[in-house]
């Protein structure tokens, strides 16, 4: 059986849909015929079903491995991935930089690919990795351990 990761950008999709498909229903004209918000909430997952790399499952999505060109390449600050100390994604509040915003937990412009333990794509797939967290790394997401390269390097002098 193939485990497929609840991630928590997963999980907002979700909430948002229902929460969505809830507040449609309340307002709504109460014909027959209307959409559910079970229903509603599996379109929106179907419809932002993130592509994985091709030959790649959900759970090495989520937790790695990662092709080799990251398990060794230096993230934009220089820094290594230890592969033993890696976070997981659930750990770190790991999320889309935009839901992230929106929850207040990031700032507008906050991202992983302007983070300074990002790595990012060497193969093409459009996905990258992080020197601190498992699995790979959309540049558009975010988690708490996001941190600029101007933090960086303050914290090296």
């Amino acid at each position: 059986m193939e485990l497929i990761a609840n991630t928590r950008r997963r999980f907002l999709r979700l909430a948002g849909a229902v929460g969505f498909g809830s507040l449609a229903g309340c307002v709504g004209g109460g014909g027959g015929g209307e959409v559910t918000p079970t229903e509603m909430a599996e379109e929106e997952e179907e419809d932002h079903e993130e592509e994985l790399p091709e030959g790649v499952s959900a759970e090495e999505f989520e937790h790695g491995p990662v092709p080799e060109p990251y398990r060794t390449a230096p993230s934009q600050a220089g820094e290594r991935r230890e592969l033993d100390r890696l976070a997981r994604k659930e750990d770190v509040a790991f999320q889309e930089a935009e839901a992230a915003v929106e929850s207040g937990a990031a700032e507008p412009g906050q991202d992983c690919g302007n983070c300074a333990e990002y790595i990012p794509d060497r193969n093409g797939d459009g996905f990258g990795a992080c020197a601190k967290v498992e699995g790979y790394v959309d540049p558009a997401d975010w988690c708490v351990l996001w941190e600029s390269m101007e933090e960086h390097e303050s914290e090296e002098r």
